[in-house]
């Protein structure tokens, strides 16, 4: 139920940013686990793998909204270390995002469900699976330094 609803609202979504064109703030994360994998999340109301992450909220630092949001989604907690991969804009969508990735490398985990994620798996980062998001290849690349980064999502 939850996903047909997410599905319809996404269409609303659109038409809502590309009348307004409004402007916000995202963190996303390289997440990668003690055995070099990272992990990408498929939503409920897109097609696709992705790196998690989501909205800065109000007065939230970027770290701070990443950290919220990996717990959300992931059930990810203690967070040792993060490191800045680089800060993007988007003007995907219709609206102009400002999206800054961060590499985690160093952190604990407990099992988690969250309504928008249908599915959380580990990749090996030079095997991504087909439909990865363009976004998301160019960041896992550049990571590994096999591009360097451009500052366009």
């Amino acid at each position: 139920m939850i996903k047909q609803l997410l599905q319809i609202a996404q269409p609303f979504r659109r038409f809502y940013w590309w009348l307004v064109r409004p402007e916000t703030r995202g963190v996303r994360a390289i997440l990668v686990n003690s055995g070099g994998k990272i992990f990408l999340v498929r939503h409920k109301y897109q097609e696709g793998w992705f790196l998690s992450g989501g909205k800065v909220s109000g007065r939230e630092s970027n770290e701070d909204a990443l950290k919220r949001e990996l717990r959300e989604e992931l059930g990810v907690k203690a967070i040792s270390r993060l490191e800045k991969l680089g800060e993007y804009t988007s003007t995907y969508e219709y609206k102009k995002d400002t999206i800054v990735v961060f590499v985690v490398c160093d952190f604990t985990q407990e099992s988690k469900t969250h309504f928008e994620i249908e599915e959380q798996q580990l990749f090996d980062p030079k095997m991504l699976p087909e439909k990865v998001s363009p976004g998301t290849r160019r960041r896992i690349e550049e990571w590994l330094g096999q591009r360097t980064i451009n500052n366009q999502w």
